[in-house]
């Protein structure tokens, strides 16, 4: 469209004949030449809502590729609708738009507030608004900001006692991301609100102190399976001091599918000792055993797995030692 046409149709915008003014509206659109934005503007004040919802539409269209300061009206406006465009679209521009934010953080609208700190947290001054946003009284803002780049260590750790449970869990989630770990008293402190435990394993099985002992004797399935890749990852031997307070405890199912995979000879030692242990359960004591076949062929373990049969009396578990000693017979041993 030539100039003087782009012109024109914008003019047309004003025009008193609401027929001439939709036709303006449609072939603007159409063209698509994000220029037009600047004659939607005055429609914001439209007594038509049609009209009104165009120029919203417009600057959704147009706004981003016009710069940030295209927001600067709709900012400002008594229109809540429209100061909601500009918030939602805050996120729609690469460059830096704390200027607009800062014009909506103060806003009444909860929509409006959110938006703009989201921006903020972006943008330049990021730090600042992380330790500003820590205390503010929108529980959604605090989370926001110990989310956030600019949040320190130090702020997450003390956002982990936040009143609100969801602020407690992003600054979790936060110190998991960043690898940082956490202390006993947080830990207790997360434990006791009754949130997920699978984020404290890692701190957990470094610190090697009361809480893994707690979170053991309380795991279900996924936590349980999750807390031995923990262990595989940081423990390499008995000697390691996770694994140590576990037998100390005799938490042994899950020390015993930490050795899974591993040999020696005190760990062998210590699983043929879980085996026989009655305080185990017998299902894991079986899957110790299962777990032995791809060692058939070694002359210890169907030795030490004869000796076991002869004194075993649980049904399941001799299927298990039968199932392995038939594996090491057919081997010749």
């Amino acid at each position: 469209m030539a100039r003087g046409g782009l012109d024109g149709e914008i003019a047309r915008l004003k025009h008193k004949d609401v027929r001439h003014r939709r036709r303006a509206i449609r072939v603007l659109f159409d063209t698509d030449i994000p220029r037009a934005l600047e004659g939607f503007v005055p429609l914001l004040n439209d007594k038509d809502a049609w009209f009104r919802s165009k120029a919203l539409e417009a600057h959704r269209k147009w706004a981003p590729k016009q710069g940030v300061g295209s927001l600067r009206i709709l900012a400002n406006h008594s229109w809540l609708d429209a100061r909601r465009c500009a918030a939602n679209l805050l996120d729609d521009f690469s460059e830096d738009t704390t200027e607009i934010a800062l014009l909506l953080i103060e806003d009444d609208d909860l929509t409006c507030t959110r938006k703009a700190a989201e921006a903020l947290l972006r943008g330049r001054a990021a730090v600042q608004y992380a330790e500003q946003f820590q205390t503010h009284e929108d529980s959604a803002l605090r989370r926001m900001a110990v989310l956030s780049q600019g949040a320190t260590a130090e702020q997450r750790a003390t956002a982990l006692h936040d009143e609100s449970n969801s602020v407690c869990e992003a600054a979790l989630q936060a110190i998991v991301d960043n690898g940082e770990m956490l202390s006993e008293d947080s830990m207790k402190e997360i434990l006791k609100r009754g949130l997920k435990s699978t984020s404290l394993l890692s701190s957990a099985v470094h610190n090697a102190g009361e809480v893994l002992v707690e979170v053991t004797k309380g795991a279900d399935g996924p936590t349980m399976k999750a807390l031995v890749k923990e262990l595989r990852l940081q423990c390499d031997s008995l000697e390691d001091t996770a694994i140590q307070l576990l037998l100390k405890h005799e938490l042994f199912a899950v020390a015993g599918r930490w050795m899974q995979g591993k040999k020696s000879e005190e760990i062998d030692a210590l699983r043929w000792s879980i085996i026989r242990d009655e305080s185990v359960d017998v299902i894991e004591r079986a899957r110790l055993l299962e777990r032995l076949i791809g060692r058939c062929g070694e002359v210890e373990i169907a030795e030490e797995n004869r000796r076991f049969l002869s004194e075993c009396n649980d049904e399941l578990l001799r299927i298990s030692a039968e199932n392995l000693s038939t594996a090491s017979t057919e081997l010749g041993l």
